[in-house]
């Protein structure tokens, strides 16, 4: 399956770069986003791999880079990753993903 990153899970790993370009530099950076973009590519083949997430029906809750962060995506003919965060951040509710489409 094709995999398409939402406007604001783009904005969150752009974001995600940035942290890690201030505290780490480049080779930081680029390691962490290729850690996080490598396993969400799993998902082209094993779209369901991931549970559901309880709190957004229809989202599913990937979680990534051994447990620093989380992806949060919903399948559709696509892929759509929605939104990327810290685990540690308090839990994403269903209103962080009202409205978001391509």
């Amino acid at each position: 399956m094709r995999i398409d990153y939402l406007p604001l899970s783009a904005e969150n790993i752009h974001e995600i770069k940035r942290h890690y370009l201030e505290v780490g530099g480049n080779t930081l950076a680029l390691k962490m986003i290729r850690k996080i973009r490598s396993e969400i590519a799993t998902l082209a083949d094993h779209p369901h791999r991931a549970p559901s997430y309880e709190l957004a029906p229809g989202v599913r809750r990937l979680v990534v880079a051994k447990g620093i962060f989380l992806v949060f995506y919903r399948v559709t003919e696509v892929i759509e990753i929605l939104h990327v965060r810290r685990a540690e951040r308090e839990p994403a509710t269903e209103k962080v993903f009202e409205g978001l489409s391509k």
